[in-house]
């Protein structure tokens, strides 16, 4: 028989004595989550759910599956030695400080026996615990020692996929939980939910605890989604055991679930955790200096006869659209747009000689005066393509030039060149940062990377050889590690380029590897300037073109059904946006300099539009400030997020001193840890930044909670 599967008396007797008489003796648990489980990603979406944002977060955690595991006390708690012990006893330290199920009930996997030794530890240890989803029900024994062994104080009351919610958040928990949201804007819910009403009624669990609810979320008739449960004893003013349930769906592709993901962790770690959140947003408008073909309604393709550049009035523009998108949105902070540029289009290139900044001319004089409204990212000299060369000629494929290191190196260091003319800001710091042309080089496209050149193909990367299957170029790879740079541009769009990775096969002898960060496309084109032409292109390639095929595109998952107008397809793209901002990641999005033109006589552009239709439906669910790092930074930090994943941290609360001990395995830089005396304010938590290494080091905790 896999478990045991019931209680004894005995058992169940000393469980009521803890939970009567808490003592602590050390008052010390670990930073790390113990995460319970019906099964393994691909069977548990709650898992699937939780599992991304403790990893992209940095926060420490082990999972127990249900279905295949027992809970053991021994698990729960330890002395240094390792052996099983109880809170009360000297040297005894809790293993987790936050507990999270993915399930309500863990039905069948977990016995009465397992959530009496889970409730046990959470009243020894003072431990909160977080419930993702399920049914708000109540759970008796049918055999010794019976009674009520789970109840969340919920009855159910209705459900339904589309709930308007709205946030009832009492004072006293308003410096502690959701603080970051919105919480004057409902919040819909969007797949299946069950709904309930606080019981608050005298019955109680087997332990003699009581159950008091108190919603924090609520549909629109007033009935509980999100609840915090504190389980009270007669004899104590204060909670013997705190549980925040959702009784909403989850998954990492629902909004609702990424606003509410932050807080299921926060909640259970009483705001202390290794790891941290922030949100970003950087926008690259690549090709500047250069011009653009544009779409053509008419023929449905580009047309090599009309072609725009940005103009001088276009950048003194984006400086005033930038200055009013920051006033209107203050979670933009101090927002800066990125130039990815190309520096043959603002020189003067004699060949053998040196090259001379062309000055004089209208569109580069414009970003020379207005540079500090910027920054900027070195995109290579002319846009050359660096994939491998083509085993046939054929006449897109314009790349073949480029077989050498020494050509290729030469374009990026040309562009450095340009730089120094131009004294754009920060050249030291972006010479370690490459975005290559079209992002070539890291696949072979077999010369069909180009919607715009190709709508024929329903998919153009179809016949791609990825980067992970030998597509990139070599010779690419070498020159770029030859010219020094770290960190390479990854279109995260691209098969095998949608994650953060060292690239290692290819190297310059530094024993130093690239770092590949991947970028985010819009479906806000290269080739257009406006929004009708936007309108024509988008509607074409996701309708039209299968219209004009006999083919039905209801019945294409990738294909619109319906063509959309420009607004819709705003908050289409607003939508994508929002759900990258929501996983925490640093990637930027990129654009062209086409999307920066004026297209009226407000001065409206296709990406500011963008932006300040993101920022709306962002500050709709939040308060936090938006975070805005030159890719080099970002570079930066992804390093240090990954060289922290690669440690083993140990860290321990001794929540009597209010302090908590760090060590690791090996030095780790800027460690994030919420919750940290001195460390940044952000959505009203301290993040700090330390350093550890094998030393114990002992550091200050401040929830922010008086802040």
């Amino acid at each position: 028989m896999r478990r045991l599967l019931f209680a004894s008396m005995t058992i169940w007797l000393a469980f009521i004595a803890v939970a009567s008489s808490p003592a602590f003796a050390d008052n010390a648990i670990k930073l790390r989550i113990l995460v319970i489980t019906t099964g393994e990603v691909a069977e548990d979406l709650g898992f699937a759910y939780i599992k991304p944002v403790l990893e992209q977060m940095g926060v420490p955690y082990e999972v127990l599956n249900a279905g295949t595991q027992d809970l053991t006390a021994a698990m729960l708690a330890s002395t240094s030695a390792g052996a099983a012990c109880k809170a009360e006893e000297a040297g005894c330290v809790g293993n987790y400080n936050g507990i999270i199920l993915t399930d309500a009930d863990l039905v069948p996997g977990f016995t009465p026996a397992e959530w009496d030794i889970l409730h046990d530890y959470q009243k020894g240890f003072g431990v909160r615990q977080a419930v993702l989803s399920g049914w708000p029900g109540t759970y008796r024994d049918p055999v010794p020692p019976y009674g009520v062994y789970l109840d969340y104080g919920l009855v159910y009351s209705s459900s339904s996929t589309d709930y308007v919610a709205r946030w009832t958040v009492p004072g006293g928990y308003s410096k502690e939980v959701f603080e970051y949201v919105n919480q004057a804007n409902p919040l819909p819910i969007t797949d299946f939910a069950f709904a309930a009403n606080p019981r608050n009624d005298a019955n109680g669990l087997r332990d003699g605890s009581v159950p008091s609810v108190e919603p924090l979320l609520r549909t629109q008739n007033g009935e509980a989604l999100v609840s915090i449960v504190r389980y009270m004893l007669p004899s104590r003013t204060t909670p013997v055991r705190e549980v925040m349930i959702s009784t909403i769906t989850h998954a990492p592709f629902l909004v609702h679930s990424n606003v509410l993901a932050y807080e299921f962790i926060n909640w259970v770690t009483q705001g202390v955790f290794v790891g941290a959140r922030h949100v970003h947003m950087a926008a690259h408008s690549d090709d500047l200096f250069l011009a653009n073909s544009l779409w053509d309604p008419a023929l449905k393709r580009n047309n090599p006869a009309h072609t725009y550049r940005l103009r001088g009035d276009d950048i003194n523009n984006a400086v005033n659209k930038q200055t009013a998108f920051r006033a209107a949105h203050p979670a933009a902070g101090t927002f800066k747009l990125d130039f990815a540029f190309n520096g043959s289009g603002a020189v003067v290139d004699p060949g053998a000689a040196t090259l001379t900044a062309n000055l004089a001319e209208d569109l580069v004089a414009a970003v020379v005066a207005n540079k500090a409204h910027f920054r900027f990212i070195n995109h290579t000299y002319t846009h050359a393509d660096m994939h491998k060369a083509p085993v046939t000629a054929d006449a897109r494929c314009d790349y073949a030039a480029f077989t050498t290191i020494a050509a290729i190196q030469a374009e990026i260091i040309k562009n450095r060149q340009v730089w120094a003319l131009l004294g754009l800001p920060e050249e030291s710091q972006n010479s370690r940062v490459l975005v290559s042309g079209k992002h070539s080089g890291l696949k072979d496209p077999k010369c069909t990377d180009d919607i715009a050149l190709h709508p024929e193909m329903f998919n153009v990367q179809a016949d791609d050889v990825p980067f992970d299957e030998g597509g990139a170029n070599p010779l690419f790879l070498q020159a770029v590690a030859k010219a020094g740079v770290d960190y390479l541009a990854f279109d995260s769009s691209q098969r095998a380029q949608n994650v953060e990775r060292y690239i290692t096969q290819y190297d310059d002898g530094s024993q130093k590897d690239r770092l590949a960060l991947p970028r985010w496309p819009a479906n806000i084109f290269y080739n257009v300037t406006n929004p009708l032409q936007l309108e024509d292109e988008y509607n074409y390639l996701f309708h039209g073109r299968f219209v004009s095929t006999g083919q039905n595109p209801c019945e294409i998952p990738e294909a619109l059904c319906t063509p959309r107008n420009y607004a819709e397809i705003l908050a289409t793209e607003a939508d994508i946006a929002l759900r990258h901002m929501l996983t925490f990641n640093k990637w930027p999005h990129f654009f062209h300099q086409t999307n920066l033109a004026k297209y009226d006589e407000s001065g409206n552009t296709l990406q500011f539009d963008w932006l300040n239709a993101v920022f709306t439906e962002y500050e709709r669910l939040f308060n936090l400030p938006v975070k805005n790092y030159p890719y080099y930074l970002i570079g930066d930090y992804t390093q240090e997020s990954l060289d922290t994943k690669s440690a083993a941290i140990q860290a321990t609360w001794n929540r009597t001193a209010n302090q908590v001990t760090l060590s690791a395995d090996k030095l780790v830089s800027n460690l994030l840890v919420t919750g940290l005396s001195g460390g940044d304010l952000y959505g009203g938590q301290f993040i700090g930044r330390v350093t550890v290494n094998t030393n114990s080091t002992v550091f200050s905790i401040d929830r922010a909670l008086t802040q």
